[in-house]
């Protein structure tokens, strides 16, 4: 899922999707939960079910993309200061395929899977390393969590992450 250069400069993933039960950061655990009782029976909960006073002390590490269709764009709308910290930038207005500029292959990789997260229309969760950035050697674990607007389809994917710098370089 997430693409990262070899030594060779080809791109290559550096992370892989797990299970919402394997997840072992506390506030991930958290936010998958606070997903699933805003759902209450639905498929999925609404953007507008979210409130951020329920969950202030993870905001740093939130991060929320708007759902564009035809043709189908994902664009940050808000990166919180702990995304910003482990990737070195914020993308807050980005199109995801912007990404590619920077990363290579990254921002097309991020693409498609948010797109998977599209056509699940469920929570997903993924763990890897992300020493492509160059800012030191890091591991993360995410969770990802779809929201429906009001026709019911998905309009955002808002996500949550913890960053694990083995190098203090940030």
């Amino acid at each position: 899922m997430n693409a990262a250069k070899n030594k060779n400069g080809r791109v290559e993933e550096s992370a892989r999707l797990i299970a919402i039960e394997e997840l072992s950061e506390a506030p991930l655990v958290e936010m998958a939960q606070y997903w699933e009782t805003k759902r209450a029976g639905r498929k999925t909960p609404l953007r507008s079910d979210m409130n951020p006073a329920d969950f202030v002390r993870l905001m740093p590490r939130i991060f929320m993309l708007r759902v564009g269709p035809d043709p189908l764009t994902f664009t940050y709308s808000l990166i919180g200061d702990d995304n910003v910290q482990a990737h070195g930038r914020n993308f807050t207005g980005w199109n995801v395929r912007d990404l590619d500029n920077i990363w290579p292959g990254y921002g097309t990789s991020m693409h498609d899977f948010y797109a998977l997260i599209l056509r699940r229309a469920k929570p997903q969760a993924a763990c890897g390393e992300m020493s492509f950035v160059d800012r030191g050697f890091c591991r993360f674990e995410a969770v990802y969590l779809p929201l429906a607007v009001a026709d019911g389809t998905i309009g955002h994917i808002m996500g949550a992450a913890v960053y694990k710098f083995e190098k203090n370089t940030v």
